[in-house]
């Protein structure tokens, strides 16, 4: 992480000193889009997978995670699994919202 940090300050400097580049800023774009798809790809092998326990057991996995927290089904496997994946892809959507955000 230092390292990354420190070259975005150093490409800062270096932008500041020397002005807008061209080919900096589409790069930057292209890496940005890039890391965003990845996210979007993670997030949706992540909802197949949820689409399996809300058809098995029912529910969508929004209803079925409040119950889970509250300790109204259980500790059965399963749960624990559809609750780990929940967690993960709510994780892995606020990540690219925020990345979103300050591209």
């Amino acid at each position: 992480m230092e390292q990354t940090l420190l070259k975005i300050q150093n490409l800062e400097k270096f932008i500041k000193k020397h002005g807008e580049d061209a080919l900096i800023s589409q790069t930057l774009s292209k890496m940005a889009a890039y890391k965003i798809q990845r996210f979007e790809r993670k997030i949706k092998a992540l909802t197949k997978e949820l689409k399996v326990f809300e058809h098995a057991y029912k529910k969508e996995s929004k209803v079925f995670f409040e119950e889970f927290k509250e300790g109204m089904l259980g500790d059965k496997m399963d749960f624990v699994e559809w609750s780990s994946l929940y967690q993960m892809r709510k994780r892995l959507l606020e990540k690219k919202q925020e990345f979103e955000s300050i591209i």
